[in-house]
């Protein structure tokens, strides 16, 4: 809204050699703000400790002025409690409630009547931040999203920003539907009736669109996730009334998990000559290397230089621990030997898939969409993901041990490990002894 350089705003006081933050309202939001100009005395004739003290005075400035040209009453009043709070602390005071202003000390108390004073026709956010009479308000269904970020920024951490982008986008999409069905109603105020009503519309929805389970839950998980940590960070019991409202899944509405591609068609029909040509070269490399590894589709897409082990002693792939972006789960963490037709399309990109990094769903639609066009799905069900199931059938079918298949396939067993180099040569064996025969375009027949 204003310039980011808040030392224009920080002016000495000619007689005092005191400085202040001293500003205009903006123009754009002058409309809404019966304020003329912001006149702060930051209490310091020290131009370092009053650049300290501007910065709480200006950003509770600039978030008030959002929240009104934002036109949200309740956002206002978060950021009004907001800048009243910052404005407290700036002048030495914790904000406290106008109650609790009565029970203080009497040397603080005076001090707070003569800022009070001050500025009674000056300021009235100074007056209200030191006399506590601003009003913290209750948060509302509307503000679940803004409160989780704030209260979970940790928790938001080491995601990539598609991965945060998909995070995001399912959680307020959870928030807008409990507005649409319940109104924008205060947290605290929320009842198991209300929850109840909220399950009944998804059941509505759920049996009326032929819609899984699932696909309700989310909702839930995706509000109790959030208002969890909320409540960690407020001391509050939000996320309570929300427990135990889960849909009950039934076989009419449970997802069913997508098909394995039989041997034959991997073999006779994704890996034919020239079968997958009408991807584009990185696309098909990704298919290629999902075929030998069992790897999920994104983990491919976004494997880095360092991740793609072509000179080890056993040439592998490593699902690796970062903290760019996170894992499906702890257990994802493993190592993969590359055989086949995999350790040949590793071996075209040494550097991993730069075009598709971070864009798998964008791989994913475009390769189904490719190979659903030009025939080579069995049915309606099977997806590129298929390959990963056909994978794990091909090693449960020949008698893999519990312990590599989780090892291979990012399972749970026990305690997750990478492998040592003699595990890592057993599980090169197996995989060799089940390839599929294959050679690149040119070399084939």
């Amino acid at each position: 809204m204003g310039s980011h350089d808040i030392a224009r705003y920080v002016v000495k006081h000619p007689a005092s050699g005191i400085y202040r933050y001293y500003r205009r309202v903006p123009t754009e939001v002058a409309h809404l703000d019966a304020r003329t100009h912001i006149k702060q005395s930051l209490k310091t004739k020290s131009l370092k400790e009053a650049l300290d003290k501007a910065q709480a005075v200006h950003e509770a400035a600039e978030a008030f002025w959002r929240a009104l040209l934002a036109g949200n009453d309740n956002d206002t009043a978060f950021a009004r409690y907001e800048a009243a709070v910052k404005l407290a602390q700036s002048m030495g005071f914790a904000y406290r409630p106008v109650d609790e202003i009565a029970t203080l000390p009497l040397d603080e108390l005076e001090r707070r009547l003569a800022i009070v004073a001050e500025h009674l026709d000056k300021s009235q956010i100074v007056v209200d931040a030191v006399a506590g009479t601003v009003e913290e308000p209750e948060p509302r269904i509307s503000n679940i999203w803004s409160l989780y970020e704030k209260h979970n920024a940790a928790g938001l951490t080491g995601m990539s920003k598609n991965q945060m982008r998909k995070h995001k986008v399912s959680r307020e999409r959870a928030i807008r539907y409990a507005i649409d069905v319940l109104g924008d109603l205060e947290l605290s105020a929320i009842t198991r009736a209300d929850v109840l009503k909220f399950r009944q519309w998804w059941t509505d929805k759920v049996i009326s669109e032929g819609l899984t389970a699932d696909t309700a839950n989310r909702s839930f998980s995706d509000i109790m996730g959030m208002l969890t940590p909320i409540d960690n960070a407020l001391h509050t019991t939000y996320h309570a009334i929300w427990e135990k409202a889960r849909i009950k899944e039934t076989n009419a509405t449970k997802g069913t998990s997508r098909p394995p591609f039989p041997v034959s068609w991997i073999s006779e029909k994704i890996l034919a000559t020239g079968a997958m040509d009408m991807l584009d070269e990185d696309a098909r490399l990704i298919v290629y290397s999902m075929v030998e590894t069992g790897a999920r589709l994104g983990e491919i897409c976004n494997l880095r230089p360092q991740d793609i082990r072509l000179h080890d002693e056993v040439p592998h792939i490593e699902i690796a621990e970062r903290t760019d972006r996170r894992q499906k789960t702890d257990h994802s963490i493993r190592r993969v030997p590359l055989v086949g037709v995999s350790l040949w399309a590793m071996c075209q990109r040494p550097h991993g898939f730069k075009k598709y990094q971070d864009k798998s769903d964008s791989a994913s639609a475009l390769i189904n969409k490719v190979m659903r066009n030009n025939g080579l799905m069995p049915s309606d069900e099977h997806t590129v993901y298929s390959l990963r199931h056909s994978f794990q059938d091909r090693i449960e079918n020949a008698a893999c041990s519990d312990r590599m298949q989780a090892d291979l396939m990012g399972h749970e067993f026990g305690r997750p490990r990478y492998g040592d180099g003699p595990e890592m040569e057993r599980r090169k064996v197996f995989l060799d002894g089940i390839k599929f025969t294959w050679a690149p375009a040119g070399m084939q027949g």
